[in-house]
């Protein structure tokens, strides 16, 4: 938004220009200007939006400014600053309708009160005007719009008094009153699925129009409630979670909780059934237009904190703060059951601690997240016994997004637990067959010798500590595992000196040694010869036979 500063005092000019806030007042861009023609120019060359002026000055009044302003069609909110108390200027000021009309000296923090007005005012003009350009379209996009509306004003931090309000509504023609009663409803959707602990696969990929199919079952099941769809907002980029505003249709009549929410089981089956999806439904309090804002922050509000299974209604009237406080599951026992591999215990015994918490009513977004952590540590220090990297193992995105989901429901957090469970236990199993270890690990050297790798970065391929990999390298194989790796390339080299002309340092490069000294050091050590000498030797036999 841009300001243009006026007046012949370039004292009061700088002054404005340094010590107010500014960026706080969502103002990007200032002007100044010491005479009415100096500010005629800008006004001509740039958007103005607000206007500072003195009233007396040598060249031209302030109020002759805002005269040709007002007849050149610019719209500037006009704040007058001056010296005098003169009836005949509030009173021009007012009839060239001026914003507002302040007395000198300045006080910075009245004047800053007075410019957010103004901003807001052109904040509302502007939305004015947008609706003025859109306004043949109306019909046609009477939804759309609709649906701006209700995404301006749900997101809107600021909560709008009732005269901005009819000012919105007047701007995109909606028809509502103040009297209008609205009952918002958060549908959060479940389209994702953990296939063989590998891949995650969302029902939603290959639905292009998945948005109007959700609006044509609440429709369908909505029908014969008193409420009408007013407007349905995705309100996550992800499609699984949307904000369903309904309107009653009859406002003097009388609706019980009972009959707004009771659509919402048919709408959870419909959904379950069309689109094999699993949904959560969060009704809150039916309300004026005026609460509607801050009814829907205390809905999702309550969804965060609110965990239970998929498929659930939940209500804001009957919704209470969980006091709880967190009591750690039977950690032993759960140890016990890893040490004994013994998935299926573990992953009932943690069922059956969430569900009794459940039914405690002591279950909250706080106790959740303790007990997921609880897990997770219980089942990485596992993991670090057997000098597994628990954080490779899990590093991803399958491991971050079930993380991420663990936290809406019950089941998800389930899906979690039985997929660090079940990853851990499967990779215990195959850490035990060391020649499984073992000959991953060769099978990787044997086709990337030529990469400058460490065992380091070996053991990171199979979640492994790299003494852990180089003592069962060694038991298995009878040869540590940086002597494989050398001779492993010194053959690769043997067979390029043999069959080929390429040149040796060519050769060291191709078998992972940069540095040709070092290669021909190693190369000596390993066949008594030199490259260049095995080359000869071997060029030799072949002509001898």
């Amino acid at each position: 938004m841009k300001v243009l500063i006026v007046d012949d005092d370039r004292f009061v000019v700088s002054a404005l220009e340094q010590k107010m806030d500014w960026t706080s007042l969502e103002i990007d861009q200032i002007y100044t200007a010491y005479n009415i023609r100096q500010a005629r120019k800008i006004l001509e060359e740039n958007t103005i939006h607000i206007l500072i002026c003195d009233i007396e000055m040598p060249q031209g009044s302030g109020l002759e400014l805002l005269s040709w302003i007002r007849s050149e069609g610019f719209d500037v909110q006009t704040i007058f600053l001056t010296n005098f108390a003169d009836f005949n200027y509030a009173q021009k000021a007012i009839e060239l309708q001026s914003f507002e009309y302040y007395l000198k000296p300045i006080e910075f923090e009245k004047l800053e009160l007075i410019i957010k007005k103004a901003v807001k005012k052109v904040k509302l003009t502007q939305i004015k005007e947008d609706a003025i350009r859109v306004g043949h379209y109306w019909q046609q996009n009477k939804e759309k719009l609709l649906e701006h509306f209700w995404h301006a004003y749900i997101k809107n931090n600021e909560s709008l008094s009732s005269e901005e309000l009819h000012d919105q509504l007047r701007i995109n023609n909606i028809n509502y009153s103040m009297q209008d009663c609205f009952l918002p409803i958060l549908l959060d959707l479940f389209p994702y699925k953990l296939v063989e602990n590998k891949e995650i696969i969302s029902i939603f990929d290959n639905e292009i129009d998945i948005e109007k199919r959700l609006k044509t079952i609440i429709n369908e099941t909505f029908k014969y409630s008193p409420l009408r769809l007013e407007a349905f907002l995705e309100i996550s980029t992800n499609k699984d979670r949307y904000l369903a505003i309904f309107r009653l249709v009859e406002p003097t009549i009388e609706v019980s909780t009972i009959d707004w929410i009771s659509p919402c089981s048919p709408l959870i089956k419909a959904t379950n059934n069309q689109l094999n999806c699993d949904i959560q439904c969060s009704a809150g309090t039916s309300n004026s237009l005026k609460k509607i804002q801050s009814n829907v922050k205390k809905l999702k509000d309550m969804k965060h904190e609110t965990i239970d299974f998929r498929n659930k209604i939940f209500c804001l009237e009957t919704y209470t703060v969980s006091t709880n406080k967190y009591v750690e599951p039977n950690l032993q026992l759960l140890d016990h059951y890893l040490d004994s591999c013994n998935r299926s215990s573990f992953i009932n015994k943690c069922y059956q601690y969430l569900t009794n918490l459940l039914d405690k009513h002591a279950l909250s977004y706080n106790v959740l997240c303790s007990f997921r952590l609880d897990i997770t540590q219980l089942i990485y220090t596992h993991l670090m016994k057997k000098e597994i990297l628990a954080n490779k193992l899990f590093q991803g995105k399958i491991g971050d997004f079930l993380l991420e989901q663990s936290s809406r429901s019950i089941d998800d957090l389930m899906v979690y637990v039985s997929y660090l469970v079940n990853v851990s236990l499967d990779y215990i199993s195959f850490t035990n067959s060391q020649k499984s270890v073992v000959k991953t690990i060769c099978d990787y050297i044997d086709q990337n010798y030529q990469e400058n790798f460490t065992r380091n970065d070996l053991a990171k391929i199979v979640y492994l500590s790299p003494d852990y990999i180089a003592r069962i390298f060694k038991k298995e194989t009878g040869i540590s595992l940086v002597n494989y790796i050398i001779k492993k390339r010194v053959d690769i080299a043997k067979d390029l000196l043999s069959n080929t002309n390429l040149p040796v340092h060519i050769i060291s490069d191709k078998v992972g040694y940069e540095n040709y000294s070092y290669f021909t050091k190693l190369f000596k050590k390993e066949t008594n010869y030199t490259p260049v000498e095995f080359r000869k030797n071997t060029y030799l036999h072949v002509r001898t036979n």
